[in-house]
């Protein structure tokens, strides 16, 4: 098999152009998650999704119950102060899970 330094050039220019795509695009979906979102998912999944408590996602909270239940605290979740997570940050997290599907081993 035999190629030419300019079919090799395209193949290069077009892996090049292909990948920058690709870091585009990937670039793009942080834009898509709010600060809730990536609190839930740095913090609140460690024990909301993995058994510890209970699951919270697809249960149709209200964004004031999530919000309250976080800086009061319920049973073994310790309440978040304004120094562990913002009012806007909380609120957000708050609308994020409101709007939560069910986990897929959840659904029936």
């Amino acid at each position: 098999m035999s190629f030419s330094i300019s079919s090799i050039s395209c193949q290069w220019a077009l892996a090049a152009c292909l990948s920058g795509l690709a870091l585009t695009a990937a670039a793009a979906q942080p834009q898509d998650v709010g600060p809730g979102q990536r609190y839930y998912e740095k913090i609140c999944s460690k024990c909301h999704e993995t058994g510890i408590g209970p699951v919270l996602k697809g249960r149709a909270l209200s964004p004031e119950t999530v919000v309250a239940f976080a800086r009061i605290g319920v049973n073994a979740m310790p309440a978040f102060r304004v120094t562990d997570i913002d009012d806007a940050t909380l609120s957000d997290l708050g609308v994020y899970i409101s709007k939560t599907q069910p986990p897929a081993a959840a659904k029936k």
